[in-house]
């Protein structure tokens, strides 16, 4: 797995709905957006911009759906990359047929959980956030959402670096005492420094 190629993948659950996204990010999205739209280059578009256009097959210049195009541009997006979505209708016909005109046009796939893989890699989610997202997604009831919501926010990371803090301090304290016994650092109340 190459993980500067540009990915791909439907972003809406399996089956028929009014909306469809499908993402594409990576090396090379906008280009590849541009190819297959037509409408306003999304090359040119400011981040966080939506334009009205069509989704087309640039071998026969058939449009695939009408659509609106979403760009996010590197670092200021889920993954950290350039990131475009295609909102179109959410027909299974129609969210295959733009998958295959992004693959024929030089996207691949993505593996599954990649875009969070890449998100981790790019600095953009901790491993706890990143658990934190299929932890959100399979949430089926109120408490495991709320859980999940509060880990992705960052709350279960924060906690974890003010234990590091305090797992440093008391080590450092430690190190002094070992290496400086006769400088007459005070030792650790050892109840108390369990209870840190």
């Amino acid at each position: 797995m190459n993980l500067k190629d540009p990915i791909c993948a439907i972003a809406t659950p399996p089956g028929k709905g009014a909306v469809g996204v499908v993402r594409l990010s990576g090396e090379g999205a906008l280009e590849i957006a541009a190819r297959v739209w037509r409408g306003k280059d999304p090359r040119r578009l400011r981040g966080g911009r939506f334009t009205l256009g069509e989704v087309v097959d640039p071998k026969t210049g058939e449009a695939v759906d009408q659509a609106l195009l979403l760009v996010f541009r590197a670092p200021r997006s889920y993954t950290g990359e350039d990131l475009v979505e295609f909102q179109t209708h959410g027909s299974p016909a129609v969210l295959r047929r733009v998958m295959e005109v992004l693959v024929a046009e030089g996207a691949r796939p993505a593996g599954r959980g990649e875009f969070t893989f890449r998100a981790y890699l790019n600095g953009k989610l901790d491993l706890a956030q990143a658990e934190a997202v299929l932890a959100l997604v399979e949430a089926e009831g109120e408490l495991a959402r709320r859980q999940a919501l509060r880990a992705l926010e960052g709350a279960l990371s924060q906690r974890i670096a003010r234990i590091e803090g305090r797992l440093l301090d008391l080590l450092a304290h430690v190190q002094a005492l070992l290496d400086y016994p006769e400088e007459g650092v005070e030792p650790l109340e050892a109840e108390r420094t369990l209870r840190e």
